[in-house]
């Protein structure tokens, strides 16, 4: 792994890794930046600049070797060791990010889902679904050091609370709350509700009536 790569090089390099897995079971062997970045949708000087700051360079025919690429980005950002992850109150999303995590060879492992009530919950193939009063009890049995929240705002104190108490050192949080935890704990915010209505502003600024240009 290596240290200090920016936050948005990371979520880049895992795209990048993803797109190039599909094009590797496609029987493809090779790709310049500027393809990458048009299946990304990016700025081809990003992949470039990525690429350079994990030490990979490709071949100015040819382009970049993509077994090789995928190898290289798992070596960056990949812990040595496989982290395991839960998910808090996540459904069929959850089961979605489970298949693939759990059906890859990767460096995380969704190892186990919690729900709150005790209405029965969304199973995942191969991943145990607990009431969340068994939280920290299984968190800690199992070593998890990743957690995936979504539940409504008015139960992020309390299990936030549970969440930090049972060792966990990252969260992804799906909440709009602003989750208060020790600072060495690493949190990821994702907003849906802002990233929806971003996607709305852009799939309707140019026919929605009484739209104005700012200068």
């Amino acid at each position: 792994m290596i240290n200090h790569l920016p936050a948005n090089t990371v979520e880049r390099l895992s795209n990048y890794r993803r797109t190039l897995r599909l094009l590797l079971s496609e029987e493809k062997t090779h790709i310049h930046s500027h393809q990458l970045a048009h299946l990304l949708k990016i700025n081809p000087a990003h992949v470039r600049r990525d690429l350079m700051l994990i030490g990979f360079s490709g071949d100015i025919h040819k382009g970049y070797n993509i077994a090789k690429l995928i190898e290289s980005i798992g070596e960056a950002i990949d812990c040595v060791h496989v982290q395991k992850v839960a998910f808090v109150g996540v459904g069929d999303l959850g089961r979605a990010v489970a298949d693939f995590f759990n059906n890859q060879q990767t460096k995380l492992k969704v190892a186990a889902t919690f729900r709150i009530g005790q209405e029965p919950g969304i199973q995942y193939p191969d991943v145990k679904c607990y009431n969340i009063s068994r939280m920290k009890e299984i968190m800690r049995r199992e070593n998890i050091e990743l957690c995936v929240l979504a539940v409504p705002n008015d139960f992020v104190p309390e299990i936030s609370r549970i969440i930090v108490e049972s060792g966990v050192k990252g969260i992804l949080n799906f909440t709009s709350s602003r989750l208060k935890v020790p600072k060495e704990i690493y949190v990821e915010q994702y907003d849906m509700i802002s990233k929806l209505e971003k996607l709305a502003y852009f799939t309707n600024k140019d026919s929605c009536p009484g739209g104005s240009s700012v200068s």
